[in-house]
């Protein structure tokens, strides 16, 4: 899944004073402004829809969508209209270990052996010290590309989508990982803490051989302590249009309209979808606001999960840092399932946030998602 180089945004300074986005939210200027940003950069990347926003640390974010839900309709893309978030869900899962680890049932520590070892009777001995945090981290030696034929199963498991993930995990355990503490960024290794995070948080009783008998799906899990909490309720897993036949539709570089995703099995890596004023609330809250009350123990695990790792490409747990002159040291991550594409900028210093969606992968829609940014960071700036 895609990764943005981003705004350097190196002639942009820190925000002015103390004007907030949640002030301005109603302002039909600043809404015509971002609006006209939005447009511009669909017509930039040619793409067929794009909505972006401004997000504050407190108050209510500034929504713009410009073009189409899809290059063969004339719909009109909306604000309400869910989107899909790719790699940028990496950074709910961490929210939801950490969630979990406020509650004491897993550690940062935790280890493979420690909790999958019953679950994946096949588990190759190197995998038992790997962490949930290096795994996390993009650091416990689970590949880059999955094995042919583990993906070719997950693709074609119909099951539900514990157990399609369950049998991925298996057959990953069953092989060699790479090394341990080298950065290799892996869609695998999330479905792997995903499925730490299933087992940590068991309902019912173990068997005579120990295995559990019932598990809470990872898709539960994060609706039930991450989301709704937040006050997200119109969030989805895979393409929008399979919740909600008016959603966006997802288009190939080319711009033809191609709408699948990823497997289940991989959804703690990328499968969730939202609109963006349902994402804003999750990126508040690691912007520092105020959290609901589920979540304060996860908030006080903040630290933990925007640390950046001491060595390149200095990584936190979901995001990836930066400094950059008009924030400081920021977040940001990226998504993508060559369909749909987006970008999130944070910067917790100075409390506020951009996003920006498309229905159109490729690299020109990477592109224009970050000069949309780039636009509203010096937005928000005047």
């Amino acid at each position: 899944m895609a990764q943005s180089v981003g705004p350097d945004a190196s002639s942009q300074s820190a925000p002015k004073g103390e004007t907030t986005v949640g002030a301005r939210a109603s302002d039909p200027a600043s809404i015509a402004s971002i609006t006209l940003i939005a447009e511009k950069a669909r017509e930039a990347g040619e793409l067929p829809g794009i909505v972006v926003a401004i997000v504050p640390r407190e108050g209510e974010p500034i929504l713009a969508a410009a073009g189409a839900r899809a290059a063969t309709e004339d719909a009109a893309i909306t604000v309400d209209d869910a989107m899909h978030l790719g790699s940028c869900t990496k950074a709910f899962t961490a929210t939801l270990a950490a969630a979990l680890v406020a509650d004491g049932v897993i550690a940062w520590r935790t280890t493979i052996g420690e909790l999958l070892s019953i679950d994946a009777p096949d588990l190759h001995e190197a995998w038992r010290a790997v962490t949930l945090e290096d795994l996390l981290r993009h650091r416990g030696g689970a590949p880059s590309n999955p094995p042919p034929a583990i993906w070719t199963a997950a693709f074609s498991c119909e099951l539900p989508p514990i157990e399609c993930r369950a049998q991925f995990v298996r057959g990953l355990l069953a092989m060699k990982p790479g090394e341990r503490g080298k950065h290799a960024y892996s869609n695998q290794g999330y479905a792997i803490a995903g499925r730490m995070l299933e087992i940590a948080s068991l309902r019912g009783e173990k068997d005579a051989d120990g295995k559990p008998t019932a598990s809470v799906a990872y898709e539960t899990l994060l609706t039930d302590r991450v989301l709704l909490p937040l006050g997200i309720t119109r969030a989805c897993f895979g393409p929008p249009l399979r919740t909600n036949p008016s959603s966006p539709k997802g288009h190939t570089e080319a711009g033809v309209v191609r709408d699948i995703d990823n497997p289940n099995a991989i959804a703690p890596a990328g499968t969730l979808a939202m609109p963006l004023g349902d994402w804003a609330k999750f990126v508040a809250f690691h912007l520092g606001a105020e959290p609901p009350k589920p979540l304060v123990g996860a908030a006080r695990e903040l630290q933990t999960l925007h640390r950046k790792h001491q060595e390149a490409p200095f990584e936190a747990l979901g995001w990836r840092t930066a400094e950059r002159p008009w924030g400081g040291a920021v977040l940001m991550h990226a998504g993508s399932n060559t369909l749909w594409y987006c970008v999130a900028w944070l910067s917790p210093e100075k409390g506020f946030a951009v996003l920006a969606a498309t229905n159109q992968g490729g690299d020109a829609a990477a592109k224009a998602c970050d000069e949309a940014c780039a636009a509203l960071i010096q937005h928000f700036q005047e």
